[in-house]
């Protein structure tokens, strides 16, 4: 008794009696590695209060597929233990405060948006280098949340679709829509699949990395580490140069055959390798990219990697320190962002390791991103106390962690001499043994008879 009285109690979800979904449209784009979900869905308020936070609900099946999730009518987000939710329905809730509150008698009209990675099983899970990749997507028909909704229609958007198990949907070429379906009552699911044709390589980072070192010489050297397997359906049989073109874009159409990457329109000394060494087959130009000046790089592998292939490669390249950097007396400022270059994949892991020149002090890190921070010191030329270094850890990081990082410290004008005078100290000290030891007279004695 007393414990269901704690999970009531630990219940933090509060949905009015009179607050509901009265129409949503659900529109699933399966078209690319990707899945993306967008939802207009439709409040109704025929209650007496102001509603100002609206709850999203995600099954636990799923929670960690989902890389990023917003509603654009809101300010914040957060993700709320609710104890009820959590054990009976296995779900995760996720609070969204609204822009403007929906008044009593009123509704408002949201749009949400779900990206989702490592949805699509290959079917079969073999096949030949010019074969057609299929894959096998499983959803729920209707929308999983905690509210009663009154009318739900869902399409999906497929390439091309080759079977599906709910037999009431409707097929228009390459579209299904399944629906209108009238009051559905709160966390209801009917489970669904779709059996399509996606030749999008379904790769992933398994693990990135970003190591950086600042230098108050007038460069910041950034590189990127990156290990990136294809998940899709695996090759068949033995790989061939006779039956493959990586030019020809209709023979391996599921391997990946390229990545871009956007770097600071400033960067320079840019380079691209893997384990063997330089990899040439790569283009580098500076333009526009969403309205901001920025260095385009296109990233070819050394080999396309089909289903089941893995891959490392490292991005390198340097900055310069004075438009990262702000000054004022021995107080500094460092602002530089955070994710990786690559932005059209998704990481499992990532790893954020930033080295401040030794001397610094006084450190403090500005990140709005609930990352794991560890500090540390590492060595490298010359260093003699070690170079203080913030290492940050994130798990399921995309193009939507796209936030700056700003590092605060304080750094004595003396401690830059510090390299320069061990060099030179280094230096003196060999000349000084040298001429000593030229001038030192070692004639052997000749022994007496």
């Amino acid at each position: 008794m007393l414990l269901f009285i704690f999970i009531a109690l630990a219940s933090s979800l509060r949905i009015q009696k009179n607050f509901f979904i009265s129409n949503i449209e659900r529109t699933v784009q399966l078209t690319d590695r990707y899945v993306y979900i967008k939802s207009k869905i439709n409040f109704k308020n025929d209650g007496v209060i102001p509603i100002e936070k609206i709850y999203y609900t995600i099954h636990s099946a799923l929670s960690d597929k989902l890389y990023h999730v917003n509603i654009e009518e809101s300010n914040a987000k957060r993700v709320i233990e609710d104890v009820d939710v959590k054990y009976k329905q296995n779900a995760t809730v996720y609070e969204f405060t609204l822009q403007k509150s929906i008044e009593p008698s009123t509704d408002q009209e949201v749009e949400l948006n779900e990206y989702y990675y490592k949805r699509f099983k290959p079917m079969p899970k073999e096949i030949g280098v010019e074969d057609e990749q299929l894959v096998q997507f499983m959803d729920s028909v209707y929308f999983f949340t905690p509210y009663f909704v009154q009318n739900q229609i869902t399409y999906y958007e497929t390439p091309k679709i080759i079977s599906y198990t709910l037999k009431s949907a409707t097929q228009r070429n390459s579209l299904l829509e399944f629906g209108p379906y009238q009051d559905i009552k709160a966390f209801s699911t009917q489970i669904h699949t779709i059996h399509l044709e996606n030749n999008t390589p379904m790769t992933v980072f398994t693990k990135a990395s970003k190591i950086i070192e600042v230098s108050h010489w007038g460069n910041i050297l950034i590189e990127e580490n990156y290990s990136i397997e294809n998940q899709g359906a695996k090759l068949k049989g033995e790989f061939g140069r006779v039956n493959f073109n990586k030019y020809n874009p209709n023979v391996g159409k599921h391997s990946l055959k390229q990545l871009s990457a956007s770097l600071p329109y400033d960067s320079w000394g840019v380079y691209y390798r893997d384990e063997i060494g330089n990899i040439s087959t790569s283009n580098a130009a500076k333009g526009k990219l969403n309205g901001e000046n920025q260095a385009l790089i296109q990233l070819r592998p050394r080999f396309a990697i089909f289903g089941g292939w893995r891959s490392n490669f490292t991005l390198g390249y340097n900055l310069p320190t004075k438009k990262y950097l702000e000054q004022d007396g021995n107080n500094f400022k460092l602002t530089l962002n955070f994710p990786f270059s690559v932005k059209e994949m998704v990481s499992d892991s990532y790893n954020f390791q930033i080295s401040l020149p030794e001397g610094a002090y006084d450190i403090r890190v500005d990140l709005p991103l609930q990352v794991e921070r560890n500090d540390t010191l590492l060595f490298s030329y010359f260093d003699t106390v070690g170079r203080p270094t913030i290492i940050l850890d994130k798990t399921t990081t995309s193009q939507f962690d796209n936030k700056q990082i700003i590092i605060t410290y304080k750094f004595s004008g003396i401690s830059i001499l510090r390299e320069p005078l061990m060099i030179f100290g280094t230096f003196l000290f060999a000349f000084l043994l040298i001429i000593y030891l030229r001038r030192l007279d070692l004639q052997t004695l000749k022994l007496k008879e």
